[in-house]
């Protein structure tokens, strides 16, 4: 059985249980909900109906049939009201005149406990009926916030309105006493926000894995076209000349580090495949990153490979040798042409730093074509001595390159930031695809002219972009809020709306 073919076996094993414990998941869902449900019954229902809006009879009837979390003792209480009247103070002053209903804490500072207080203000009784509605809690069965509390008076509203009013009462009583003295974990959040977030988490979990599974298929496979000729590369890098410990000791270093790498990759491969069901998982962060490790070596790995067959044709002086040593210099005289003749580095540069430049890929572009000559003409026994020349001219190259950064900077030292980041990025993303052997050593320092002018350019124009941004956000309006606060002595919980 191959690594794949282990990795994706444990893949379906972990879907298996994400799938059962989804299942298990959805039924604590049902479970939670079947037993969440409230099972008390309300104590007393007395309607003192002073208004006379109310049937009273039904009512109680009504308010009786509901079921609570714990037991309640239900008062309702309807008044004929003004639109002036402080409904709360009203309420808790006719509670106080009825000390023998025993609406009041024994200190007489909160409502009594397991007492819920309907109070209906009437004010308007033909057409639309308008008034004011308060509900008011004993301590150990309150609901909080005042917020709350309007949204239980809000599913009076509609009947109030349409002079329903035994219907909005009751359909008032109904909402609080699924909210009082209702346990935490009967609550939607946890009945069924977390059961079902657990399961989606699961369900993401399935998606992780299986995509983990493809990727690592994909990865392995490229490690395994990418690597198959790879030890027959590594032995033919044997006749490269390594008479002076310059790049053909540099070449024979990459050999060995392939070697190792392509080993060290292999050993990363089966560990990966022998995974167990306790870890592969969608969040294993390092998990995904050993699978990208994986593809990265491969393209290092046929990165290295292809130094290796170039200098290795380079070097014995076979095949296509002549195309491979071209290539090789025109990369480079490639970038001294752009740095001789582009009109905007040579702005940017400055009329001195321009000239001199202009003069160097000059004379260093002749000195290039003369190394080309006598590498051609050297049958690959001068190979290392010419690359060694590139190199130099090179190494020159990105000196003066970085000195005409330095000295086209920006004065605004934010735009400097964005442009020194462009160039950075540019840099490394043109080292990266370079081909050439030198090209190959160099990339973590060769800086190319090209890179310089694209860089300047998109550090230049982000900058500004995020300057634009910024002006708007300055110019656009803000939000206002403003905040109602209610008060009164008496310390019970309770509020009134009107409707």
């Amino acid at each position: 059985m191959t690594s794949t073919d282990r990795f994706a076996r444990t893949v379906r094993t972990v879907s298996v249980v994400s799938g059962a414990f989804i299942v298990l998941c959805l039924l604590t869902t049902i479970a939670l909900a079947v037993l969440g449900r409230p099972d008390e019954q309300i104590t007393a229902v007395e309607v003192h109906d002073d208004a006379e809006v109310l049937d009273t009879v039904l009512v109680e009837e009504e308010i009786a049939a509901l079921d609570t979390y714990s037991p309640v003792r239900v008062v309702v209480w309807t008044r004929d009201g003004a639109q002036s009247d402080n409904v709360n103070a009203e309420t808790l002053e006719w509670a106080r005149g009825r000390p023998d209903d025993g609406l009041l804490s024994p200190d007489g500072r909160y409502w009594a406990d397991g007492t819920l207080v309907v109070t209906l203000s009437v004010e308007e009784t033909t057409g639309t009926g308008s008034g004011e509605v308060g509900t008011y809690f004993g301590e150990d069965i309150a609901v909080e916030p005042p917020s709350a509390q309007q949204e239980l008076q809000a599913h009076g509203y509609d009947h109030f309105q349409a002079l329903n009013w035994d219907t909005g009462v009751v359909a008032i009583a109904d909402a609080a006493a699924g909210e009082m003295a209702r346990p935490a974990w009967t609550r939607f959040g946890i009945t069924f926000g977390i059961p079902v977030g657990l399961a989606l988490l699961a369900a993401a979990n399935i998606v992780g894995v299986r995509t983990m599974s493809r990727r690592f298929l994909a990865a392995n496979d490229r490690f395994s076209v990418t690597t198959q000729d790879v030890h027959t590369t590594v032995s033919e890098s044997e006749y490269v000349l390594d008479l002076d410990h310059g790049f053909g000791s540099r070449i024979k270093s990459t050999a060995g580090s392939v070697l190792r790498q392509y080993d060290r990759t292999l050993e990363d491969r089966d560990a990966i495949a022998e995974a167990s069901v306790w870890t592969v998982n969608a969040a294993n962060i390092p998990l995904w990153r050993d699978i990208r490790s994986i593809r990265s070596s491969a393209e290092d790995i046929e990165d290295s490979s292809g130094l290796l067959r170039r200098a290795t044709t380079l070097y014995m002086g076979s095949g296509e040798w002549k195309q491979v040593w071209d290539e090789e210099i025109e990369e480079t005289a490639e970038h001294l042409r752009t740095a001789r003749d582009d009109g905007g580095l040579r702005r940017r540069a400055g009329a001195t730093a321009a000239a001199e430049l202009h003069d160097f890929c000059t004379t260093a572009l002749v000195r290039l074509e003369d190394v080309a000559d006598r590498g051609a003409a050297g049958g690959g026994e001068n190979i290392s001595e010419c690359l060694g020349e590139i190199a130099e001219i090179r190494g020159e190259l990105t000196q003066r390159m970085t000195a005409i950064e330095r000295a086209a900077a920006p004065k605004n030292s934010a735009k400097a930031r964005y442009v020194d980041r462009a160039i950075a990025d540019e840099r490394w993303r043109r080292n990266d695809r370079s081909r050439s052997i030198t090209g190959f050593y160099d990339r973590r320092s060769f800086y190319s002219p090209r890179s310089f002018i694209v860089g300047f350019a998109v550090g230049a124009r982000s900058h500004r972009r995020a300057v634009e941004r910024e002006k708007r956000v300055q110019s656009s309006g803000g939000s206002r809020t403003s905040y109602g606060a209610s008060g009164g002595g008496f310390r019970g919980s309770g509020s009134s709306s009107r409707f």
